[in-house]
């Protein structure tokens, strides 16, 4: 070992301990990094998955008046990243809007990705019969001069009628929304592929980035119970044979947690389609993170994979996936990376189609009242309504109160109490699940993955989670289980009834 590799080694070192951020700007084709170096009050990009448009904000100093404002329509490529680790490029983009403001004289710049062509933005009247996905997606793709990739198990779905009156983006987007993908364009390529998979365009699995509590400056975690209360969506669609309105229903059909899309599709199939990508919108999204790390990661991207060490409990032990990336460059204070995730969760089946229409069942029955149930602990809480001797049971264990009460209220004001009957007649209870199953993984990556269970296995309910380790898998499932044995004991307490 040679006294200048030696010190090349403590100076990498010292690199790493004490970081210094560096950027790349080109304009035009003319390097103006150099230029600017002194003059950077911030840099600001921000990557984002699907056709939403990535973007980048610059503002410079112009205390001395000698900066040139761009054109509109000049094209800005960026790089950032560390002195000791090099440079990563964040990609092309076109200045949109430039801001000249003072004193002290500020110039801004905002520009949106270069890989969105105007062309894909012009309206356009046509439709398609009888085109697989993968064909449409390339056909619109050559007609832009780009380069196009399917996913395979999305190139082969059959598109039986499609009326396009709109740009072929929007076209695009509506296709992507219908089949719970991602539609993008990224380095002259029309990418489109499954929503939500950590996955290349070849189906090779993104690498999961391990993060821990002393990288983080900042971060929001928040848990919603809309992904669990919403247990169903429905869709409407228009059938030219009947000449009617027709429906389709995805999910637990459990009538108080049907969520119904405004949108009439064109057929059944883009329908179910529809609904079953917004029923997996409302698992992902039932928890949300928002990170800051303290020290910028330049190769992070959307779509990628992300585990957390000494965070809590509840976010360590599940993958996230990430949705918005976004790199700050300051002046100020420094270089960071703020994530925006979603749960990471398995494409398995775990919608309950047991369910039954208790209306057709006891239609004979003459109801005197109502009783709804909430959750305590383990146990199953009545609310009654009414006279309870021949009271109808409306079996959805709810996790609150006043949620209870609310379908309590909704429920007596459809009981006629001189004819015993309920003035809506398409009331569907589910049958509740008879033991829980996750999904975990035995190493760093989502994949492979094993299943945890609990609890009798006829009608389990799915957590929507990859969980990191098998430890962590049984500590959900028995976090899950109070719920799990209130609703049984709420079971008995209407067989009792009975």
């Amino acid at each position: 070992m040679t006294v200048l590799s030696t010190l090349n080694d403590l100076a990498n070192d010292v690199l790493k301990v004490n970081p210094v951020p560096i950027f790349k700007l080109i304009v035009d084709g003319l390097d103006i990094s150099s230029k600017i170096n002194n003059r950077l009050i911030q840099m600001r990009i921000e990557n984002k998955r699907g056709f939403e448009v990535d973007t980048l904000d610059l503002s410079l100093s112009d205390h001395d008046g000698l900066l040139q404002i761009p054109n509109k329509g000049a094209i800005l490529q960026a790089w950032i990243g560390w002195q000791h680790s090099g440079l990563v490029y964040k990609g092309s983009y076109i200045v949109k809007e430039v801001e000249h403001a003072g004193a002290p004289d500020v110039l801004r710049i905002r520009a949106t990705s270069a890989d969105m062509k105007k062309s894909l933005k012009q309206k356009k009247e046509r439709s398609f019969d009888n085109i697989a996905l993968g064909d449409l997606i390339r056909l619109i793709a050559l007609e832009h001069d780009l380069n196009d990739s399917v996913a395979a198990d999305l190139a082969s779905h059959k598109i039986i009628h499609i009326d396009q009156n709109e740009s072929d983006a929007n076209l695009i987007t509506r296709l992507a929304d219908e089949h719970d993908a991602i539609a993008t364009i990224k380095n002259g390529t029309l990418l489109f592929m499954p929503k939500g998979q950590s996955q290349t365009i070849s189906g090779q699995d993104l690498p999961t980035y391990k993060l821990t509590r002393a990288m983080g400056d900042d971060h929001r975690y928040s848990y919603s119970d809309g992904g669990e209360e919403v247990t169903a969506i429905r869709a409407f669609y228009y059938d030219d044979k009947m000449a009617k309105k027709l429906e389709v229903i995805v999910g637990d059909q459990s009538n108080q947690n049907i969520k119904e899309l405004r949108h009439i599709h064109r057929d059944k199939q883009t329908a179910t389609l529809a609904a079953s990508a917004k029923l997996n919108h409302f698992k992902r999204t039932s928890e949300t993170l928002s990170y800051k790390l303290a020290r910028g990661v330049p190769d992070l991207i959307p779509e990628q994979t992300f585990l957390f060490v000494g965070v809590k409990e509840q976010i360590d032990e599940i993958y996230w996936l990430g949705t918005t990336i976004t790199d700050t460059l300051d002046a100020s204070s420094g270089y960071t990376t703020d994530l925006q995730l979603e749960v990471f969760f398995p494409d398995a089946d775990d919608v309950s189609e047991l369910f039954e229409d208790q209306f057709v069942l006891e239609k004979d029955k003459k109801w005197t009242g109502v009783v709804v149930y909430y959750q305590d602990g383990e146990k199953a809480v009545q609310l009654v309504k009414g006279d309870i001797s021949n009271a109808k049971h409306f079996t959805y264990l709810y996790l609150t109160r006043a949620g209870a009460q609310q379908r309590l209220d909704r429920e007596f004001a459809l009981l006629d109490l001189e004819t015993g009957k309920f003035a809506a007649h398409n009331q569907l209870d589910e049958k509740p699940y008879t033991g829980l199953k996750v999904q975990y993984t035995n190493g760093k990556n989502p994949s492979p993955r094993h299943w945890a269970t609990l609890g009798d296995q006829t009608n389990p309910k799915v957590i929507n989670a990859v969980m990191q380790s098998k430890k962590a898998a049984e500590k959900r499932l028995k976090r899950e289980l109070p719920r799990l044995n209130a609703k049984k004991n709420m079971l008995e307490q209407v067989k009792e009834a009975k």
